[in-house]
């Protein structure tokens, strides 16, 4: 149940980052964009590896999309998006 759980929020996320990397895209932020597309990409394989392996290394993953996405979110605010 939490594993069922922890994937259906993995691949919510991946879907969140791309929406965010299609509206920052049509905004003409490109770096930003790509970033989160990379963080979507993460979210995805850890939505596909956790029920294969143990929950800490997507969790792991799913933190380093996070972080990544805020970010990207960061350089979008103070200009260099």
């Amino acid at each position: 149940m939490l594993t069922a759980l922890l994937v259906a929020s993995c691949f919510l996320m991946a879907v969140l980052f791309l929406v965010i990397a299609s509206w920052l895209q049509n905004l003409g932020f490109r770096r930003a964009a790509g970033a989160h597309r990379a963080a979507a990409v993460c979210c995805l394989a850890s939505g596909l590896v956790l029920p294969l392996q143990e929950t800490a290394v997507p969790a792991v993953v799913l933190a380093v999309a996070t972080l990544l996405g805020a970010t990207s979110l960061r350089a979008v605010r103070v200009g260099r998006g």
